[in-house]
């Protein structure tokens, strides 16, 4: 039986998350900008995916959040978590499971301070899928790996189980939160931060420059450490190492569009907890804002 749920943001990871929820049964509600919202109740989702094939659904779109619902699914990036929050009454998820996929881990403390009557489960997620039109995503890689806490209680509504019926591969191997958000952000940093400085995919970036690639993750492992999180150095060099060589982060896809960086959200926390202040992730974080004017 489906339950309620609703999507805050619909880009890539959310546009693509809604058509699998829809398709798995459930009653979904996205919700974005006016012209997103439009553009999505006129032509519904469309997920165009070498795994799950070409998916179209009907769902629905508005501004806000008028009913409550069972779990809400947050797929904004960082930079705009604050202002997509005002189109969610704290009210309509008292209750409900609020699942931030969101990159870094500084956003779960503001999210259970914003909804006190809600559920708050941090998962990550790692997929390459872009969305070519409001409405439009299409999912590049051939994963779409989610991951969520073992450390997580049983409840009511299970995140996981929800993503897993949706087709989606949901890890729990994390024992803590700070272990799952630090698991991703270690590997994100370098891979971000790497790419973006060379604006160039992840295979020409490590091979022009593989010693700021083992001193990225050196970093935020240190970090990732310091956090209280049981992050494996040389299994984040070997992910890193085995990447397609055509993959781009989204921070470069920002880069090349003008868009707003991630740049706090990835590696403000390497630079605020690693031993030693971490020089090369805040001399490459330097150079990459004074390229985007600051």
């Amino acid at each position: 039986m489906g339950i309620r749920i609703a999507v805050l943001g619909a880009g890539a990871v959310g546009g693509m998350l809604g058509v699998l929820l829809a398709e798995a049964g459930h009653d979904v509600t996205m919700l974005a900008s006016d012209r997103t919202s439009t553009a999505i109740n006129v032509g519904g989702l469309t997920l165009r995916s070498a795994r799950f094939g070409e998916v179209r659904a009907r769902v629905p779109a508005r501004p806000w959040l008028c009913s409550p619902v069972d779990a809400l699914f947050v797929a904004v990036k960082a930079p705009d978590l604050l202002a997509a929050l005002t189109r969610v009454p704290a009210g309509l998820v008292d209750g409900a499971a609020v699942v931030p996929l969101l990159n870094g881990v500084d956003h779960v403390p503001p999210l259970r301070a914003v909804f006190p009557g809600a559920d708050v489960v941090p998962m990550t997620v790692s997929v390459e899928a872009t969305r070519v039109a409001p409405g439009v995503v299409e999912h590049l890689s051939p994963f779409a790996d989610y991951a969520i806490s073992a450390a997580v209680p049983q409840r009511a509504v299970d995140p996981g189980a929800v993503l897993r019926d949706a087709g989606l591969d949901v890890d729990d191997s994390a024992p803590d939160e700070p272990t799952l958000l630090w698991r991703k952000l270690a590997f994100l940093g370098p891979f971000a931060l790497l790419t973006t400085r060379a604006m160039e995919p992840i295979g020409p970036a490590r091979e022009a420059r593989p010693d700021l690639l083992d001193a990225l993750v050196g970093e935020a492992t240190a970090a990732a450490a310091a956090g209280g999180a049981a992050v494996d150095r040389d299994g984040v060099r070997n992910r890193l190492a085995a990447m397609p060589a055509t993959m781009r982060s989204s921070m470069l896809k920002d880069a090349v569009a003008g868009a707003t960086l991630e740049l706090d959200a990835v590696a403000g926390p390497v630079l605020r907890a690693a031993p030693g202040g971490a020089p090369v992730t805040r001399g490459i974080v330097a150079e990459i804002a004074e390229r985007a004017g600051g």
